[in-house]
């Protein structure tokens, strides 16, 4: 949680914390009532986040949750991939996605494909492309996008894929290849060779930080595709910092 607040994750720690769980927070705000309510707290230290749409707490805690993995399963390969991350993702905003933003200004929606790790990725910019830039997207596994939505696809329409380089390539390789035999706009970002129209994006030091790299590489491009589609990103529409629910 960026800010701790929200009502039903506090009050879902609480809960599990009062039957016997062990709950961990993993927070912006170590002080937050969320932090309170756990048993441990893994603090993000990401500074303030001034957006509403959050885009930095997601990544920190990715990079928190990479850390914690790579220490608790003692993986000497995770754990020599945590020095060069910090250089891979200022590599990685540095990325510069000119066709991504001229094929999606105009389109009222789209695709955001991937699979395993990096389906999370996926998910977060579909989200970011509906807070931000106001345009109806859609994050789907690659395998599950076989069960139904690849009805929608006609020429033309757009898809972005965050290319994986772990196992789940393979499989997300052919699938994009299907969608652009349909006459579907694909757009492949990643450091893998994939099909359709690459966007550039660093390797990432190990395959299990590649979601992290991806993400980083959309964030910069996903903020001028709001701006050129006339929206605020740091102000989406109808959104509040705190969601308050319970």
């Amino acid at each position: 949680s960026q800010s701790g607040k929200s009502p039903d994750l506090v009050e879902a720690a609480r809960t599990a914390r009062k039957r016997g769980a062990l709950t961990l927070a993993v927070t912006n705000d170590p002080a937050s009532p969320l932090a309170e309510a756990a048993e441990v707290v893994l603090p993000l230290h990401a500074g303030e986040e001034k957006a509403v749409a959050a885009t930095k707490t997601f990544l920190a805690e990715l990079a928190a949750l990479f850390q914690l993995g790579a220490h608790w399963s003692e993986e000497a390969t995770l754990k020599e991939a945590l020095w060069p991350l910090p250089e891979a993702l200022a590599s990685a905003s540095q990325a510069e996605w000119p066709r991504f933003i001229e094929a999606f200004t105009e389109v009222e929606h789209a695709f955001v494909l991937s699979r395993g790790l990096a389906y999370a990725s996926a998910l977060e910019a579909a989200l970011k492309l509906k807070e931000a830039a106001g345009l109806f997207a859609e994050g789907f596994s690659a395998a599950e996008f076989l069960h139904g939505p690849v009805a929608l696809i006609e020429p033309g329409f757009p898809v972005l894929v965050l290319a994986p380089e772990d196992a789940a390539l393979p499989g997300v390789r052919e699938v994009a290849s299907s969608l652009q035999e349909k006459g579907a706009l694909l757009l492949w970002a990643g450091a893998e060779p994939g099909v359709g129209e690459a966007l550039p994006a660093p390797k990432a030091p190990h395959p299990y930080a590649a979601p992290l790299v991806l993400i980083q590489a959309f964030y910069p491009n996903a903020a001028r595709l709001a701006l050129a589609r006339g929206q605020d990103p740091d102000r989406p529409r109808n959104l509040r910092k705190v969601t308050r629910t319970l």
